[in-house]
């Protein structure tokens, strides 16, 4: 395995360094934003950093790669006014080769690797997703650096895949919240259109489907008065809609039973909504919301939302409905009521949380 860094003014520019130099297989495994004193080149702004199986590469770009690495670095010897050896084995390179030979891993790492498996599948990470991260972290590894550094770039890697960019949102649109009960789907609702409303100085009016539950209403009723912002149910509102307004629509909680599920469904598909966000409860085991994946899907969600973030550590249910559902977290909040944000989720953070749990860090 080789592991390279590359540089450049936006991250665009970086990976295209890494697709021209590594090619199309290569992974991701970390970016960042560096600090105005490890800038070389002024406008070179971003590091990314990415890895490739040397089984995929031909000797001859292995060669290329690793001489193009030492003229870069004896251009930044000599702009930093330093002088480097002409040993090539003590050449201070981005490019590593990590575990080449494939060879037996020392029994201390091995058994750091055990712990780390036990304290992935403490901090609910599902056991098959934790042999995934671990054999990973194996392939990576490098008596030069640490295991919970090179976990914790693994797993930011693998977050970093179901993170989303930004989400637009337009006037007219129509956008579903659906969830298990409890999950916190109507304090989400009014945290987005408190962030709309203020934020973007949008046209938002507040709805629900529900048409069983006296109190839901109620509820959302009371979250419209706060913001001053109209509200109706969807069937008197469908009559009096305004293109203008963009319309945040609550759901009853997604039944398990698929009688009223279906029910449910065809209230939705009524709807025709332009997104659909599906909010769960961070405090559900990933296992429950693992089998719950059919459900999920049955509404057809578009983003995640997770919510309840500040009761419990043990995030490893984040990333365990993200890679089942194969749709991109969005939000990340925590419990109380429609106080507070919906804030982007960061891959690093949720990583960290979860290592923490683990005694990884």
């Amino acid at each position: 395995m080789i592991i390279k860094s590359f540089t450049g003014p936006t991250v665009a520019a970086a990976l295209k360094l890494v697709r021209d130099e590594m090619g199309g297989d290569a992974v991701v495994l970390k970016t960042r934003v560096l600090p105005i004193d490890e800038t070389i080149v002024v406008n070179e702004r971003v590091e990314v950093t990415a890895c490739i199986d040397e089984s995929i590469l031909s000797p001859g770009k292995i060669d290329y790669m690793l001489q193009k690495n030492k003229k870069i670095s004896d251009k930044i010897s000599k702009l930093s006014g330093k002088t480097e050896t002409s040993d090539s084995s003590v050449i201070q390179s981005d490019t590593v080769s990590v575990n080449r030979d494939n060879k037996e891993l020392p029994e201390e790492v091995l058994s750091e690797l055990k712990m780390l498996s036990q304290n992935l599948l403490d901090a609910d990470i599902p056991e098959n997703l934790s042999r995934q991260l671990i054999a990973d972290i194996e392939k990576l590894y490098n008596p030069d650096l640490k295991i919970k550094d090179i976990a914790g770039d693994v797993l930011t890697n693998y977050l970093n895949q179901f993170l989303t960019s930004d989400i637009d949102f337009k006037p007219g649109m129509k956008i579903i919240f659906t969830g298990f009960s409890g999950a916190g789907k109507t304090s989400a609702l009014a945290k987005l259109a408190a962030q709309l409303v203020s934020g973007l100085g949008m046209k938002v009016t507040l709805s629900s489907l529900d048409d069983m539950k006296v109190s839901a209403f109620e509820e959302m009723g009371s979250y419209a008065d706060i913001l001053n912002l109209p509200s109706a149910m969807f069937d008197e509102l469908e009559q009096r809609q305004k293109d203008d307004s963009l319309i945040l629509i609550d759901t009853p909680p997604l039944p398990v039973d698929p009688i009223r599920r279906q029910e449910l469904i065809e209230k939705i598909n009524k709807v025709n909504p332009d997104k659909t966000f599906l909010v769960f409860s961070a405090r559900s085991r990933s296992t429950d919301l693992v089998d719950a994946v059919n459900i999920f899907r049955s509404v057809s969600p578009d983003y995640l939302i997770a919510g309840h973030l500040d009761e419990t550590t043990r995030w490893g249910s984040i990333y365990s409905l993200a890679e089942s559902l194969k749709i991109p977290l969005a939000f990340i909040t925590n419990s109380p009521g429609g106080i507070g944000e919906l804030t982007r989720a960061d891959a690093t953070q949720i990583a960290q949380t979860v290592l923490k749990n683990g005694g990884a860090v």
